[in-house]
């Protein structure tokens, strides 16, 4: 099963992608849609809850694939998100039981709503070789060996529980196999960015590209890259290839920003900056602090305290929050 079913405790209140109408209930199904790597979506998807008797739900997930049903009644459900063009479609059916369960010692449990949590994996589509369906293989996995299909799907699960290295060495053997196994080279330049190597990664990326010139996530991938290795303009048109393709990407966004800050390209740096700030994901926090510096360097005192303040909001056990609160008070005097 691609979908992760938990019991949890975890409160849904402050995720993004949430339905309030519900069913007339007191418990929810809540959970986050992740790519095959185990990286977050970074663009809103649809989702709906199918229910026996009280009707059909929709909504998008947030910008980080977050989701939330609430007010559910006692009953079956399914699941379902769209994988779109790319993704196989994902229906995960849910049980909720009758509110209270059996009674013990005479004494019913009070009517307590629980939240139903899962964790879903987008499986490109028809990559499983034991269920082919004729006639609708994506173009990237078009005309890849079963072998080589096989390592890849255990190079992914690889890469979910966190073993790069592992990972690295079944793509590889994918790759043996079917050199030009595009999906295979985007996901050994993922891995070999999770280990810092940099140049193998951006080699990999750049492979991958030359086979699908017009893949989001392996250009953010790249672009990320090359602005790791400094090589600023590069970076700059990879990233702008990836907004092209998702304009929400919140990622993008921000390492557009960073990567024009280092360009002193101050104007778009903070137009790109605000769009990472307005549209979610990861790194509003840090987007909130170049944000501060930037304005702090056109003297806009305020701004740049609000900003500061904003971050140590979102990330209040950085180190040097004493100094960056020092820091405020400085530039509130000076507004």
């Amino acid at each position: 099963m691609f979908a992760l079913l938990l019991l949890s405790c975890v409160s849904a209140g402050a995720q993004g992608g949430v339905d309030h109408s519900g069913t007339g209930g007191r418990h929810s199904i809540q959970g986050r849609i992740l790519f095959p790597s185990g990286q977050r979506v970074d663009t809103r998807i649809k989702v709906k809850l199918e229910s026996a008797g009280f009707g059909d739900l929709s909504i998008l997930s947030d910008v980080n694939g977050t989701f939330s049903f609430r007010s559910l009644r006692p009953g079956s459900y399914a699941l379902i998100i769209d994988g779109g063009d790319n993704y196989e479609s994902v229906r995960e059916p849910i049980f909720i039981e009758t509110e209270g369960g059996s009674p013990r010692r005479g004494i019913a449990a009070p009517p307590v709503g629980r939240p139903y949590t899962l964790q879903i994996y987008l499986q490109p589509k028809n990559q499983s070789a034991a269920k082919p369906k004729a006639g609708v293989l994506s173009a990237a996995l078009a005309g890849i060996p079963r072998p080589a299909l096989e390592l890849y799907d255990k190079a992914l699960e690889s890469a979910r529980k966190g073993e790069s290295h592992k990972a690295i060495e079944q793509l590889k053997g994918a790759l043996a196999l079917h050199p030009e196994f595009a999906l295979a080279l985007s996901q050994l330049g993922v891995q070999y960015m999770k280990l810092k190597e940099i140049d193998k990664a951006a080699e990999n990326l750049r492979s991958a590209l030359r086979l699908m010139p017009e893949d989001y996530a392996t250009l953010l991938t790249y672009g990320i890259v090359l602005f790791e290795r400094r090589q600023l303009p590069e970076a700059e048109e990879q990233l702008r290839k990836a907004l092209k393709k998702n304009p929400s990407s919140p990622s993008a966004h921000y390492y557009l920003g960073l990567t024009l800050l280092k360009l002193n390209s101050y104007e778009e740096a903070e137009k790109e900056l605000l769009s990472a700030v307005s549209s979610g994901g990861e790194n509003i926090a840090m987007a909130h602090y170049y944000l501060g510096g930037l304005y702090w360097g056109r003297h806009e005192y305020k701004k740049a305290a609000d900003a500061l303040e904003m971050y140590l909001r979102l990330a209040p056990q950085v180190e040097n929050a004493a100094r960056l609160r020092a820091t405020i008070k400085v530039l509130r005097a000076k507004g």
